[in-house]
């Protein structure tokens, strides 16, 4: 007979935050630098909701996250380290919500749980790991492992990055992935019939989850996978079709550099954006030849999909 499985007397800190969505991945990167366990975005803060601002201009718009930390620490202590980390990475915030002691509870499993198949686009599907492999179809099967690395699937911006990849992407394309995380951007491409694929994050972490997920999806040959910056890997050679989806004021930084990079007619995808972002980033990159051909949008999310012109104009 077995014996009845106790509550653990382990405990957890929850830390509530309401960021402006613009500062959403800075402030993530911060509580990753100050120990936490893991982030739980759990949506915009809505009018009129407890805890909620007032309504505001669309710049204003709030996420809610919940950071989870060792039950180690003192409350005190925790909210120090946190506002350490976040000046440290150059944000402002202020922390406003109170750490609250939390049971422990099987996080993984419960998390586990609630994950499905996702279809994206017309040909995709990402599977989580722990999902139950899906009946034989003919969409394309993505297996994404657990990790500490972004681009599971479930984020907006990662679905509008792969459905704008669906329709971009020519077989034999040349392909980079800047910031690649899980790698499952990379794998589309493959899947998709892309040529070779360089895909690069500056993460060691990231770049271990994505080597991860190739063994998972039995890629062996077409892609290379390193750690490196997104400007050196740009200055490696020419490309067909760029993935990047690492947030705007990141891509403003690079967007020079990708349309040095860029073959004649190729294409660009750029995620990891805010609607109100897109007018900005449309206008920088158009000062350097990079136009808009379609855009997909999943509120307050969108991505874009730029292409070059046929050769690039002589510089002065």
């Amino acid at each position: 007979m077995s014996r009845p499985r106790l509550p653990s007397t382990r405990t957890w800190w929850e830390l509530p935050l309401r960021v402006p969505a613009v500062l959403e991945e800075p402030v993530v990167a911060a509580l990753w630098d100050a120990g936490c366990l893991g982030v739980e975005t759990r949506g915009l803060a809505r009018p009129g909701e407890a805890g909620a601002p007032p309504a505001r201009p669309s710049r204003r718009k709030r996420v809610l996250l919940a950071a989870f930390f060792p039950g180690t620490l003192l409350a005190p202590d925790l909210s120090r380290r946190v506002a350490r980390a976040l000046v440290a990475a150059g944000v402002t915030v202020a922390v406003r919500g109170r750490p609250r002691r939390i049971a422990d509870r099987h996080w993984v499993e419960e998390w586990q749980k609630t994950l499905r198949p996702m279809p994206i686009g017309r040909r995709l599907l990402a599977l989580p790991e722990g999902c139950a492999p899906p009946v034989p179809g003919r969409r394309i099967v993505l297996r994404i492992p657990f990790g500490q690395a972004f681009g599971t699937g479930e984020h907006a911006s990662t679905r509008l990055s792969l459905a704008l990849l669906e329709s971009a992407l020519r077989r034999g394309d040349r392909v980079i992935d800047l910031g690649t995380g899980t790698g499952i951007l990379a794998l589309a491409a493959l899947r998709l019939g892309a040529g070779k694929t360089l895909a690069v994050d500056s993460d060691p972490v990231a770049v271990a989850v994505a080597r991860r997920t190739c063994r998972m999806n039995g890629v062996r040959t077409g892609l290379t996978l390193r750690r490196d910056d997104a400007r050196d890997a740009l200055a490696a050679g020419r490309f067909d079709l760029a993935l990047v989806n690492i947030g705007a004021r990141v891509i403003r930084d690079l967007l020079p550099a990708l349309a040095r990079a860029a073959a004649p007619h190729a294409r660009v995808v750029l995620a990891g954006i805010l609607i109100e972002d897109e007018p900005d980033l449309l206008r920088r990159a158009g000062t350097e030849g990079l136009r808009l051909k379609a855009r997909r949008r999943s509120r307050p999310w969108s991505a874009l999909l730029l292409s070059a012109p046929a050769r690039r104009a002589a510089r002065r």
